[in-house]
C-alpha cells in the first residue's frame, strides 16, 4: 500500500504501554551499574535539559544530570509538567517547580549504609526549603501537578513513605517495595 496518502498511520502510542517498570532499591547496583566504579558517572548518565529554567539558590542551573536509562522517562515527566503548566513560566514559578535541589549525588542514604538513589543518578529533588526531610509539612501533596506526572511515569515519590520518613521534595526511578 502507498503511504503517501497517509492512510496507514500507526495509532498514538498508549503513554501507559511506554511506563517504565523501575527495579527496586535492592536491585539497583545490577539495574544501573557500580557508581563507584572509575569512570562510572560518564558512562551512564546523560544532562536532560528541562522546558523551563531551573536555579538552585540564584544560581541558574542548565539541565539535570539523570542516569541515562531514566532520560527518556525524564523527558516525558517535565514536558507533561511544561504542557499542563499551559507552558507558562509564571505558573512553574508559582508552583515552585523552577527551585531545583539536585540529581545525582554518590553518597549513602541517609542513616544508612546502603548507596542513595541519588548515587545511581536516579533521583531528583525539588523545593526542598518548602518540602522538608521527614516533615509532616510539605508544599508538594498527591494532587500536586509534578507529584501526579511523576507517578503517571511510574516514578516513586518521597512523600508516600512512612510518616518518618517523609521526603516530599524528592522522586525517584526505583521502587522500594515489590
Amino acid at each position: 500500500m502507498n503511504n503517501l496518502s497517509g492512510g496507514s498511520q500507526s495509532p498514538p502510542a498508549n503513554p501507559i504501554a511506554r511506563r517504565p517498570t523501575w527495579p527496586l532499591q535492592r536491585d539497583c547496583l545490577a539495574f544501573y551499574g557500580d557508581p563507584r566504579v572509575a569512570n562510572w558517572l560518564h558512562a551512564n548518565t546523560v544532562d536532560v535539559a528541562c522546558p523551563w529554567p531551573l536555579h538552585v539558590g540564584a544560581v541558574p542551573v542548565s539541565h539535570i544530570l539523570i542516569h541515562k536509562k531514566c532520560a527518556e522517562s525524564l523527558v516525558r515527566v517535565l514536558n507533561a509538567i511544561w504542557d499542563a503548566a499551559g507552558k507558562s513560566l509564571d505558573t512553574i514559578k508559582k508552583l515552585r517547580y523552577d527551585v531545583y535541589d539536585g540529581s545525582y549525588n554518590l553518597r549513602v542514604m541517609r542513616g544508612g549504609a546502603a548507596l542513595s538513589m541519588h548515587a545511581f543518578a536516579c533521583a531528583i529533588d525539588f523545593d526542598a526549603a518548602d518540602n522538608p526531610f521527614h516533615s509532616p509539612h510539605h508544599v508538594f501533596q498527591h494532587d500536586s501537578l509534578i507529584v501526579v506526572k511523576f507517578i503517571e511515569e511510574g516514578w516513586v515519590w518521597g512523600g508516600d513513605w512512612l510518616p518518618g520518613a517523609v521526603d516530599a521534595m524528592h522522586f525517584q526511578a526505583a521502587r522500594v517495595h515489590g
